[in-house]
């Protein structure tokens, strides 16, 4: 008989369950520290909707996430609409405003199945670094000041940059052209992000490519030049799913919208800092500032 009852209120549970609970939703994210914090807060979002998510955070560059999500690999990771828009899409183009650039991406990725959640004001564009003390030295305030410096002797600085943006549309080629930066090609070296950093604080490096949100800018004295001739585009993150999970589930953009309401430059720039820095586990961090904003229970 107590089986039979127990049969019963298991029959009854499952029957009340969402239909996406019992569904396996895997989360990726890039490697560097921003994409570990936003990639974990993606699990956890999605393990309080109610789903068995499938951890894959890292998983890889912006190519491995990408066609690991058009092949249903993953079904969902954070990605940047300056990216999608430059480097999916080749889009040539510049955008008025940030939300016109999400716009075009969202629009475009609906028909490729994929759907854009809400639009989060963090805007981690690229930026150019050097040391401050001696950009104060030189007198340079802008990507301008130094391609004019550079210029005068294109074998006196050394610049480093991600393989990525080595090679990216958006990256080093339209930034020697945009700019005019005649840097000699022996100057720049290929290293991995949170390496340019230490490179530049330690003074191996003069140059380097960073992330404007990345706190380890103000906490290695360094600066971010200004990029005056707005070649960099807005770099907004946004969760990207697979159009057909969302159909199933519409809630699910809930939570990610009332992410967007909080998780602006200051407030990303201080968890990359936690993790890039004071090594703090990515999911703790990202798990304290989803509770401290009743993101997740």
């Amino acid at each position: 008989m107590k089986r039979r009852i127990l049969a019963v209120l298991l029959v009854a549970l499952f029957a009340a369950m969402p239909a996406w609970a019992a569904e396996k939703f895997a989360v990726g994210s890039k490697t560097f520290a921003e994409q570990l914090v936003l990639g974990k807060m993606g699990v956890a979002i999605m393990k309080d909707l109610g789903y068995q998510v499938d951890d894959k955070v890292p998983l890889g560059g912006t190519a491995i996430l990408r066609q690991a999500l058009a092949s249903n690999q993953i079904q969902g990771y954070f990605e940047y609409t300056g990216t999608a828009a430059t480097v999916f899409f080749k889009e040539k183009r510049s955008f008025p405003t940030p939300e016109a650039t999400y716009d075009f991406v969202k629009e475009t990725d609906a028909k490729n199945g994929l759907a854009w959640l809400a639009r989060l004001p963090l805007n981690n564009t690229y930026c150019l670094m050097m040391r401050a003390a001696d950009a104060e030295k030189h007198g340079i305030r802008s990507i301008s000041d130094l391609s004019a410096l550079v210029e005068k002797d294109p074998a006196a600085l050394k610049l480093g940059v991600t393989p990525e943006f080595l090679v990216r549309p958006d990256g080093l080629p339209k930034l020697r052209t945009t700019y005019s930066l005649k840097l000699d090609a022996k100057k720049v070296v290929q290293m991995e992000p949170g390496l340019i950093y230490l490179a530049l604080r330690d003074g191996s490096l003069d140059i380097g490519i960073g992330f404007s949100t990345d706190g380890r800018i103000k906490a290695y004295n360094l600066l971010a030049l200004e990029d005056d001739k707005i070649m960099f585009p807005s770099y907004n993150a946004a969760f990207v799913v697979r159009k057909e999970v969302l159909d199933k589930n519409p809630a699910m953009a809930e939570p990610f919208a009332k992410l967007a309401k909080v998780l602006d430059d200051a407030a990303i720039t201080e968890l990359n800092f936690e993790v890039a820095e004071k090594k703090q586990d990515p999911a703790a961090v990202a798990e304290a500032f989803l509770k401290k904003h009743s993101i997740i229970r």
